[in-house]
């Protein structure tokens, strides 16, 4: 699965943030490019595989409300 989050609204700290804090979850893979910042989720338990995505960006929006 593969997340993808633009680069004028999210930042890079606090998605790092949010892997930290799901790292026990799943695998995570970060890559970057000029206008996104590219999130790929892998190994995750099959009872939990449907919300994670969910869970994991409703994590980082909520983190971004610190910077506004």
């Amino acid at each position: 699965m593969t997340l993808n989050f633009n680069k004028k609204f999210y930042n890079l700290k606090t998605i790092e943030k949010a892997i930290k804090a799901y790292r026990r979850l799943a695998d995570f893979k970060v890559e970057e490019n000029k206008n996104r910042i590219k999130v790929r989720i892998r190994n995750m338990d099959k009872e939990i595989k449907k919300i994670l995505s969910d869970e994991f960006c409703n994590y980082v929006l909520a983190e971004m409300k610190k910077f506004f």
